[in-house]
């Protein structure tokens, strides 16, 4: 029974169709004409295509310097997902944005107004449109930019690739330099602490005091033994120097402990200042280049095609409805009238 009444209601609407076909077949050819019109309108875009893998986040001074046996990490491995993610922050940035604009004039290629109030806002508009960033299923990122010049796309999505790296050294660089800053205050005041100390010994030492534990011990083995023997000039001899040991032993100890403390602080500060340094100077690339962008002369944008059949069917659908619409209404005011004579 549902077949048959479906069958019916084919037949009922192919009928119609092909009663309707001249308003119809004018509605769908205007609808192609203007859609085809407007493809041609629509100025073509390239694509531009880099694939990169995020390398391992680490300290180069860590990764490459301090010894660390056993437990060192490589530096050629690719990154993991937490990297990927950082990776996939840096280049959706503002920063990198602006680079790009400013580099190749995207203001005026992308026809927006740079000293207008909403320029920024244009550019991230145009930006979310031409350029997209995509994890892949690799823990890779794919980088794609559309142009309407084919060589540009291209050259924006290298750029892009470069700046990564710029843009997240800028960010490590401020911690680096503040790191520095303080590691070499430190390193500066700790050899200035031992340069001061060595000479304050050193003064000492021109008085006469060379070894104050070592003379101490030696002045009075001496000094028993001249006792002993009741040497009274050997006595008055010793007495003098262990007169000036006393007077200034304890400032000589003093020192010499002191200075031994910074000597031995002064090549971990010299380590840790050499690691600061190292970071601050010198950056390792934040990325693996897998697959560089090249120019494509192929258009990407508008597919035409599709452009002129999507209308064209939705304009005959339209069309369609609109006169199903319009004969339900017209039967349904025909037995409105009808009911109405019959009263």
């Amino acid at each position: 029974m549902n077949k048959e009444k479906f069958g019916n209601d084919s037949i009922i609407l192919l009928t119609k169709v092909y009663k309707w076909r001249k308003p119809l077949i004018s509605v769908t050819l205007i609808a192609a004409v203007i859609s085809t019109i407007v493809s041609f309108l629509i100025s073509p875009q390239y694509l531009g295509t880099s694939i990169i893998f995020p390398a391992r986040t680490f300290s180069v001074s860590k990764l490459l310097i301090e010894q660390n046996p056993g437990s060192q990490e490589d530096y050629m491995e690719y990154g993991d997902e937490d990297d990927c993610e950082k990776l996939l922050q840096i280049l959706n940035s503002a920063d990198i944005r602006n680079m790009a604009a400013n580099e190749y004039n995207l203001w005026e290629h992308w026809k927006i107004n740079k000293n207008g109030v909403y320029a920024n806002h244009y550019l991230k508009l145009k930006w979310d449109e031409m350029v997209s960033f995509k994890r892949t299923d690799y823990v890779s990122i794919k980088i794609n930019v559309y142009d309407y010049q084919s060589d540009r796309a291209a050259n924006i999505a290298n750029s892009i690739v470069s700046y990564a790296d710029s843009v997240k050294n800028k960010m490590t660089k401020v911690i680096a330099k503040e790191a520095l800053m303080i590691i070499e205050e430190e390193y500066a005041s700790t050899l200035t602490n031992i340069e001061s100390l060595e000479d304050s010994l050193q003064s000492i030492r021109e008085i006469g005091v060379m070894d104050y534990k070592s003379e101490m011990e030696a002045y009075s083995k001496a000094m028993a033994k001249a006792v002993s023997k009741g040497d009274e000039a050997a006595k008055a001899k010793l007495q003098v120097k262990l007169d000036l040991l006393k007077k200034y032993g304890m400032a000589y100890q003093d020192l010499f402990e002191k200075l031994k403390k910074y000597r031995f602080k002064y090549p971990v500060i010299k380590g840790k200042y050499d690691e600061a340094r190292v970071n601050y100077e010198r950056h390792l690339p934040s990325k693996f280049v897998v697959e560089k962008a090249v120019r494509n002369e192929k258009k990407a944008k508008p597919v035409r095609a599709l452009i002129v059949i999507i209308p064209t069917i939705s304009a005959f659908l339209l069309a369609l409805l609109y006169l199903i619409f319009a004969d339900k209404l017209q039967e349904i005011k025909k037995k409105i009238i009808s009911q109405a004579n019959d009263i």
